[in-house]
């Protein structure tokens, strides 16, 4: 099943020069995952309340063809690809404005036992409920290319976490990452791709730095945990930008 929901686009979503951003498309892709989500009986808030499950983005993929203009329509299809792991499944996206398809993504997502800390296994018929769509993907299948970190870094910048930057789990929301990673880019880069993994949440307590180095003509953040001596622990989050 395509599941097809529209949005009516705000003013802050749109840059200087009338195009809508990759926040913005970012966040339509979710809240169209969202959706479905809710017409499959799996709402995210619901479910993570009463049963202590969440569905956790890994990764994200997306293609700009053309960026959607200050005023046209937009129209989000989405689908899952029905079981791709033991504990996960792949959701595909088209954006169309005024009909014509400008953004093409994809996204892996884990099954995750919020109590246990740890991935669980996908309830049997949890994804026929979403109607899935296995032969039905975007960018031809293709396994999404690990980022990969360069040794050193041009540039760094600390990030004081706000409450607002927090969800209902707790947890950073992923869509921040791609804000973290906008304050330490170089002024001008622009992309119409964009490559995300997430590794580790950051929670209540921690503050983050995000590192930058330019890596085979792409645009590479690395965002890290901060320590309690300062010092950069984990890695939270990759970002690729071409």
């Amino acid at each position: 099943m395509v599941f097809s929901t529209e949005f009516s686009p705000l003013l802050e979503e749109f840059d200087k020069n009338e195009r809508l951003t990759m926040a913005a498309i970012l966040k339509y892709f979710e809240n169209a995952g969202s959706r479905h989500s809710d017409a499959a009986g799996d709402s995210a808030i619901k479910v993570s309340e009463t049963l202590g499950v969440a569905w956790v983005l890994t990764d994200w993929k997306i293609c700009v063809q053309e960026f959607p203009r200050y005023g046209q329509k937009i129209k989000v299809e989405t689908w899952s690809e029905g079981l791709t792991s033991p504990f996960g499944t792949s959701r595909n996206y088209y954006l169309y404005a005024d009909e014509k398809l400008c953004v093409e993504g994809t996204s892996k997502w884990v099954r995750f036992d919020l109590k246990a800390g740890r991935p669980m296994k996908v309830e049997a018929d949890l994804l026929d409920r979403y109607g899935p769509e296995p032969g039905k993907q975007v960018f031809g299948g293709e396994k999404l290319a690990k980022i990969s970190l360069p040794e050193a870094f041009e540039a760094e910048k600390t990030i004081q976490l706000r409450k607002s930057d927090f969800d209902f789990n707790d947890h950073v929301h992923n869509l921040n990452y791609y804000d973290f990673a906008l304050e330490v880019l170089p002024n001008g880069a622009d992309a119409k791709n964009l490559r995300v993994s997430y590794k580790t949440a950051l929670k209540q307590g921690d503050n983050a730095v995000a590192k930058y180095a330019p890596v085979d003509q792409k645009n590479v953040v690395a965002i890290y945990a901060v320590g309690a001596d300062g010092a950069a622990g984990a890695l939270a989050c990759a970002v690729e930008l071409w």
